[in-house]
């Protein structure tokens, strides 16, 4: 009879553990959808075609009219670089590229969502550009994102680490500049 309860006992164990698997999969897709319909939009949004003459983004921009998009801490960081930048004219002191394209050039015709990747209670999501109707062989950048208060916080973007060798992440370079910043003047 201990026998049965044990067989018993450890079938229960593998029918509930792998019962799970499906349920864990199923709340990781529309969690994953929302994230990446959330960038998509951001991005179409933020990327206006040169047609469109006057209607150009810039970070500032963004952050004025897309400030909820952005962790409190980001958008800090953000804010006081623009404000330093602004207090100075005719030397660079601040962001000199496009955080959110990572580029200083021309951007992409168009911006498109690749891959999602779970990290540490965040969510890091490729974004490629296309031009010509070609992808972008690697990611211009990586946004990543936390859910917070029911809604999708950008936190940070990622950069390719040869782009950007000492500092591959927006607060990374924010700080670099900061503390540049506040070195005495020789």
């Amino acid at each position: 009879m201990k026998n049965w309860f044990k067989k018993l006992g450890c079938l229960v164990f593998v029918l509930m553990a792998t019962s799970s698997i499906p349920r864990v999969e199923a709340q990781n897709t529309p969690i994953e959808a929302s994230c990446r319909n959330f960038v998509q939009a951001f991005y179409s949004w933020y990327n206006v075609p040169a047609a469109k003459a006057g209607q150009e983004r810039s970070p500032e921009s963004a952050i004025k009219e897309k400030g909820s998009a952005f962790d409190p801490e980001l958008l800090r960081r953000l804010n006081d670089d623009f404000a330093a930048q602004a207090k100075v004219q005719g030397e660079l002191v601040g962001l000199d590229f496009d955080p959110f394209l990572a580029t200083n050039a021309e951007p992409h015709k168009h911006y498109v969502v690749g891959k999602i990747h779970p990290k540490a209670g965040a969510y890091w999501v490729e974004v490629f550009g296309i031009d010509s109707g070609k992808k972008t062989a690697k990611p211009v950048v990586e946004p990543e994102l936390r859910y917070k208060d029911k809604h999708w916080q950008f936190v940070n973007f990622h950069y390719e680490i040869s782009k950007f060798p000492e500092n591959e992440n927006l607060l990374s370079i924010l700080k670099a500049l900061r503390e540049e910043r506040e070195k005495p003047a020789k």
